[in-house]
């Protein structure tokens, strides 16, 4: 039997304000479209489901970074705690370097691009894991790592 632990670190992985801005004033152009072509009560009707839809699509698909007392979760990814051999916070041109063409194919990777300027580095400690690295944004990185020491 599993036994859920409570999370030490846990982050969801939202975009900022801006990219729901961005997604709520195309709902409006499409509600506009459609309010004008139809009927204005249709364009309001239009909007709400869209801007909720839009809303809850992007909050749905952000991904969890979670740390337990047994296991590393990043999106749908999980690793035992056992197999992390350490964690290195990485800020501006060292997180790039982890992820330009010259960076290790194998690395696992969770980026997003509204947090891409610092990232963590997780280091594995397990042979048989096809990922020797994890790179991971995070908005609280100093936190993600002591959560992993």
């Amino acid at each position: 039997m599993h036994v859920k632990t409570a999370p030490v670190f846990r982050e969801r992985l939202l975009p900022p304000w801006w990219v729901f801005g961005i997604a709520l004033a195309l709902a409006a152009m499409v509600a506009i479209a459609y309010g004008a072509a139809l009927d204005p009560w249709f364009g309001g009707i239009t909007f709400a489901g869209g801007g909720f839809s839009v809303s809850w699509l992007l909050w749905l698909t952000s991904p969890v970074v979670e740390v337990t007392e047994t296991a590393l979760t990043a999106g749908r990814a999980q690793l035992p705690r056992s197999s992390i051999a350490g964690a290195v916070v990485l800020d501006g041109a060292a997180a790039s370097a982890h992820r330009g063409p010259l960076a290790d194919a194998r690395t696992f990777v969770l980026l997003r691009p509204w947090r891409a300027s610092t990232a963590v580095l997780v280091t594995l400690d397990d042979p048989a894991d096809p990922h020797p690295t994890w790179i991971l944004t995070s908005k609280h990185p100093d936190r993600l790592v002591r959560a992993l020491q």
